[in-house]
Parts: C-alpha cells; structure tokens; sequence
C-alpha cells in the first residue's frame, strides 16, 4: 500500500468468534469520542503526529471482522491481493472449533509480515513466556488483557496503525535511497571511465586543516605518481608542487578557505615520477553545508603546458617597447585579457592602472627630445622597480604608461604600490647635465565579479586618470570615487594608528572570563580601544581590519602585547591576577614568525611573567591557513607554554576532528551554535558533542555572549552545557574595575558598567 504523505493506514481486522466483540469495537473505533483530544495529545507526544485536526475529523477506522482463524487469513490475503493491507488486527485468544489466537497470528504473519496484532486474552489463557516461545518475533505484537477499557483499545489502534503507517514510509524511503544510490552509483561509474581516459585530474580535500587528500583520480598515473601513494601521505602537496610555486598555491588555497569565496585558481609547476615538471591550471571549490562550514574542497587540475610554451614563444618575440624596454600595448592587452578570464575562473583579482606623467610636453618642449627619452627610460626604470617580478609594466606611448597588478586582494594593496610610484617618481632625475622634476597622476581600475570584460577595466582606469588630472595631478585616483574615499580613509587611520602607537591615544579594557555557575574568574581578555583625536573613541572593530590591511597590525600587537603584559605584571604585584591574560591574535602577526615568538620571549622577560600567563586566542580560518602554509608559530609558542584558544569555535568546519592534532588549551564557541542549540534539537545535539568531545581530550571550553541578569544571578545553563565555562558578562571593563571585580574573586554581584565606580 502506498499512502499519501500525510496520511495513515487505518484499516483494523476484528478476529473474534462472539458477535458481540464486534459491536463493542465498532462503538469504540468508529464514531468521535470525547478523549479525542487527549489521544490526539498522547499521539503527538509519543510519534510526533500533528494534533491540530478537529476532533470531527479525527481517526476514522475503517473496521473489517472475521469470526475464526481461517477466515481472518482469507481476508488479509484479499486485502494484500487489492493493495490495501490491514495496518493491524485485533485477535481473540480462543476461537474454538478453529485455530487459536496464536496459531491464527502464526498464519497472518506468514501471508502479511507487516501486520501488527493486539492479542486480546484473559488472565486463565497462555502466560507470557508460552506466548513468546510461539511467537519470538513480538515487536509488533501487543497484549490487551481482559476486560477492555475503552480508551486502552483506542489508545492501542491509534498506536499500532501509526507505527505500522511509519514503518511502511520508513521503508518507502529507505527503497527511493537505495534507488538512488544505485542511479548514483552507476553515474560515478560512467564518469569514472571519462575521468580515467581524460588529461584533467579529479581530487578531494576533506574540509578540516590539515586538508588531507581524501581521493585523486587515477589518472595522475600520466605523470608517473600512484594515487594511493598520495592520499596515504602527509607530503602529497610537497610531492606535486614546485617549491618555487608553493606561496602562489597557498595564497589561493586561503582565498578558498574564506567562508564567502565560490572558488579559486592557480597556475604552477606540477612534478612528474621521472622529476619533470608540467605546466597545469589548478581549481579549487570549497563544498559548505547549509549553515556555511567547510565540509571539503574539490580541485580540478588541468594540464597547460603546450599553451605556456605557446605563450613563451610569443614573448620571444619583439612585443616590448623599443624605448623603455617595457612590454608594449599589444602585450599588456593580451595578458589583462589572459587575467580576467582567470579571475572569472576563480584566480585572484588583479588592477589596471594607467599613468601619465604630469607636463611631460614642457621637459620635450624645453630640453629637447632626447632628454625627454631618457626621462622616459628613467621613469620607466623606477616603475619597474616599484612593483612585483610578476606584475605587467607597459608604456603604452608618448608619456603613458600602464600597469597589471596581479593577485590583488584589497584596494588598499593598489594604493601603496600607487603611492609607492609616485613618490618614486618624485625624486629628482639627473639627466644630460640637468636636474629634472616630474610627477605621474594615476588612474586604477579593480576587478570585479560584475565587471563586463578586460576592455571595460583599462575604460576605467582611463577614466580614474583624467579624475587624477582634474583634481590636482601628482596623485591616484580609483575609478570608484567610494573606492577612493575609503582606501583613503584607510590609509590615514593606518599612519594616525602609527603615531597613536608612540604618542599615546590607544588603551587596554578587559572582558571578564568566568565560570558560567560558579563565578570564579578564569581569565582577562585584552580589549583594545583608540581614543582617536578626529573621530572619537574607536572600538577595535573600527580600525584593526585597516592595520591588518596596511600591515600597520604588526606593531599594534606589538603595544597590545607590551601593554598587557604590563597590566598582568601590576595585578600579581597586587596579588589578585587572574589566572591568564588572553590577547587576540591575527593571521598577519602569526606570518612574521620567529619575530612574534622573539616579542613573546623578550615581553615576557621584561615583565617577569611566564609564557603560560598568557593566552592567544585565533580564529578556526588563522588556524587553517597556518596549518596548510605549514607556518609553526602556533606549535612553538605551545612549546614555550603558551595557551591557545580558538575563537568562535563552531563556524567554519562542519567537523572538529582537527583537534586531535592541534594542541590547544581551549575552545571558546560561537554565538550561532548557541543560539542553535537553545532552537533546536539538532544544534543542541552538535553542542553537546562538541563539549564531550572537549572533555575527552582535556580541553577546556566557552561560551560566548551569555550575560548576567540584572541581578547579577547566573543565567540558567542550556543543558548541553551543564558544568561547563561560560563566558560572560557585558562590555570589556577598565584596569580599575577589573582590579576591584578580582579582588572580590567573583562576579556573582552585577558588575559596574561603562563609567560607573
């Protein structure tokens, strides 16, 4: 029988010899009764059906009787004949002259498995361990002892036909699943003979850091390696890649590890068995679930070497300016063509810029043509040397020139190198026995995904210029003036935050950290702040991602470090330190390598604390782009004794087995699995295997963002998180509140707010 969705097989065999049974079970099934609602109410909470139908339209059974065995057997058979199987039968124990209450079962399930029985019988009849050595197979068999009651045989039927109806869908699924895996199934095997006998080789990353190779086509056997070889291995990366192009495969590696990118791609050097190397295009695709953690990263790698060769003949050829020595128009479009079709692939974004130098008539017109030449050659030269190996310069004619900036990944990346010509080209040139001066305005036109084509870019940089020009020369312009004002902004906040740094204006707060029930403080969380002189106190949200960006974050985790050692440094002298001082930490300071591990040390040193007085807490992404770059800052620090925490733990990945190889002292979890875990069942099932998992292997763990009520009580603990740390209360607090709240060794009273005390 196939039921609709929705509804339930309500189809009941009465088998009993006396007339009168069947009156009874008649009066009792059929009509609408007055424990309707309490029945509905007892179904829904035992089966989860919906209880909203009016008790009018409640369970209508749809009854059937037979008075012996055999009869019952003949009406189940024409039942399944019709497609419309009984969903249950209620089956009288004696039955004579014919067969018993269990033989009769006995002969129904072997015509009909799926039936379930409510056996009606008396106290005098067979015990239960008589009716369980006849009938072994009882979970579908329910005893109903005399005298009815009423309610218990409706209670029962609403029951049995419920489970037989979710058995019966249970089973529909589970056939539609293997059905589907089976099409699946033959689907990869069809595309299976296409990968083998295809040049481009398939592969998987599971989604966690390290990103192990999960599978990779057989196919790689055209470049001598053995498939199972490189997903055994932890050097499978090492294996395939030039050491040469490893920085440019990790920087696209993290372009796929941000949470909002649909893909990225690379070009670099692919290794073979016999230790040769073959050009190939590498792109990456990260699969999410729904709430946006990396579950894997599928690669397509896809061999390019007779176009590279193809494209290195063609730079043999004279495409270059016969001047400056720079590639030429024709060269500069070919390669922001070859550019833009990449980025639409997933390959980093890149910049046109156009530059044209300021007055450039006047030098011609008054020192002549030659100087003017060699200015350009000049110019041409300090260009060059302004900008990266792989970026494209080009003089286009006369006095303009262009640029291709490559793998740009933020305006203000364009800016400095924009800034850096500039002022290169402000020095003053020496040329034929005359000083001369000269300035570039520039125009800089960035990639984006809605961008129309490469024509469209080098329009907008053309553009940006002459804004460059009519706005007062000797400066860049982007060809969004919104882009302008912000990377503007942008860099000024990063040189008043350099100054800031040695003049004053930054200050430290501290968010508590503490136990969610008792109280006891576990920790101080370093806040940093920026009292800025224009635009008043800034939280860290307003300016950190700027100096992430211009690289000014070095020496601003330089002061916090400094800064907060200090403030550990005055509360032991007084005797009330907590037992940890945390300091976030970026991807940015975690690069510099041994220079963070040295700043620790002498920090440290300086104000005689132990490295295991101190805590960095780093995101799951920073976590995952150290371990794929391989960077061992995070190990050694661990080495020295500092403790580690992830920060908003729960977001990225969709699995926390990573764990197990990374050792961290804690894990502080993210809002949105709290949040998940309170609404529903399956988030507070994550949670609770996120803290269990935790425990086993010692680490502690966190909540984010639970408050204190207004009277200071402790907030109720959802149950996953039952004897577990909790982080709360409000807004990072002064050095002086925080002293007095670790005096009192609690934060079971409120805690003073913004200028309070």
């Amino acid at each position: 029988m196939s039921a609709q969705p929705g509804t339930i097989n309500r189809r009941v065999l009465i088998v009993d010899d006396t007339a009168s049974i069947h009156g009874d079970f008649a009066k009792i099934l059929k009509p609408a009764t007055v424990e309707d609602k309490d029945l509905d109410e007892t179904e829904n909470l035992l089966f989860g059906t919906p209880s909203s139908a009016p008790t009018s339209s409640k369970e209508h059974f749809e009854l059937d009787s037979a008075y012996q065995g055999r009869e019952a057997l003949d009406k189940v058979e024409a039942a399944l004949a019709a497609g419309r199987p009984y969903a249950m039968a209620f089956i009288d124990m004696r039955m004579p002259p014919g067969w018993d209450g269990l033989e009769t079962i006995e002969r129904l399930w072997q015509a009909d498995p799926k039936l379930q029985v409510a056996l009606c019988t008396a106290y005098s009849d067979y015990s239960w361990e008589e009716i369980d050595q006849r009938l072994p197979q009882n979970d579908r068999l329910l005893i109903l002892k005399k005298p009815f009651d009423a309610i218990e045989i409706r209670q029962m039927a609403s029951a049995l036909t419920v489970k037989w109806q979710m058995t019966e869908d249970a089973e529909l699924k589970m056939n539609q699943l293997e059905q589907a895996v089976e099409e699946r199934t033959r689907e990869l095997s069809d595309a299976n003979i296409i990968v083998q006998n295809s040049p481009t080789i398939l592969y998987r990353l599971r989604g966690e850091p390290s990103f192990p190779l999960m599978y990779i086509s057989h196919n790689i056997t055209r470049y001598g390696h053995v498939a199972a070889d490189l997903v055994g291995s932890d050097t499978w990366g090492q294996t395939l890649i030039h050491p040469d192009d490893q920085a440019s495969v990790d920087t696209a590696m993290g372009r796929v590890l941000d949470r909002h990118a649909e893909g990225a791609s690379i070009e670099f050097r692919l290794r073979t068995g016999e230790g040769g190397w073959r050009w190939v295009e590498n792109r990456y695709i990260p699969v999410r679930d729904h709430d946006g953690r990396l579950l894997e990263v599928e690669g397509i790698i896809l061999d390019i070497t007779e176009r590279r060769m193809a494209e290195e003949k063609m730079a043999l050829l004279a495409r270059t300016d016969g001047l400056t020595g720079l590639s030429n128009r024709a060269t500069l479009i070919e390669r922001l063509h070859q550019a833009f079709a990449a980025a639409r692939r997933g390959a980093a974004p890149f910049a046109v810029f156009y530059l044209d130098l300021d007055h450039f008539k006047r030098i011609n017109d008054t020192l002549g043509h030659p100087v003017g030449d060699l200015l350009l050659q000049a110019v041409a030269h300090r260009i060059k040397s302004s900008v990266r190996e792989n970026d494209v310069v080009a003089r286009l004619g006369g006095d303009e020139f262009a640029l291709l900036q490559l793998d740009v990944n933020d305006p203000t990346q364009s800016a400095a190198i924009a800034a850096k010509i500039r002022d290169a080209l402000l020095e003053p040139y020496h040329l034929a026995g005359n000083a001369v001066h000269i300035s570039v305005s520039i125009g800089i036109c960035i990639y984006r995904p809605t961008s129309l084509d490469a024509d469209n870019l080098l329009a907008g940089a053309d553009m940006a210029l002459y804004r460059a020009k009519e706005t007062g020369r000797n400066q860049y312009q982007f060809y969004s003036e919104e882009i302008t004002r912000e990377v503007c902004e942008r860099m000024t906040l990063a040189e008043e935050l350099t100054t800031a740094l040695t003049q004053g204006g930054l200050k430290l707060d501290y968010t508590p950290e503490a136990d969610m029930h008792s109280g006891k403080i576990l920790g101080m969380a370093a806040q940093v702040s920026w009292q800025h002189p224009r635009l008043g106190l800034l939280p860290a949200s307003a300016f950190v991602p700027a100096a992430e960006k211009t690289g000014a974050i070095i020496a601003l985790g330089r002061w916090i470090l400094d800064h907060a050692c200090w403030q550990m440094r005055q509360w032991q002298d007084d005797g009330v330190a907590p037992p940890v001082m945390a300091i976030k930490i970026s991807l940015a300071q975690l690069k510099s390598g041994p220079e963070l591990i040295y700043d620790v040390l002498r920090t440290t040193a300086r104000w005689q604390l132990a490295p295991w007085d101190l805590r960095f807490d780093v995101t799951e992404a920073t976590l995952a782009q150290t371990k794929w770059t391989q960077n061992d800052v995070l190990p050694r620090l661990r080495e020295l004794g500092v403790k580690i925490a992830i920060d908003d733990f729960g977001t990225e990945y969709s699995s926390f087995d990573y764990l197990k190889t990374y050792r961290v002292n804690h894990l502080k979890l993210a809002q949105s699995l709290i949040d998940n875990a309170a609404q529903d069942a399956g988030g507070a099932n994550t949670l609770r295997a996120i803290v269990n998992f935790a425990r086993d292997l010692a680490i502690g763990i966190s909540a984010e963002g639970v408050l204190l009520s207004d009277q200071g009580n402790a907030p109720a603990s959802p149950a996953p998180l039952k004897n577990v740390q909790g982080l709360y209360l409000s807004e990072a607090i002064s050095p002086e509140q925080a002293a007095r709240l670790l005096k009192d060794a609690s934060v079971t009273t409120p805690l003073p707010r913004g200028d309070e005390g």
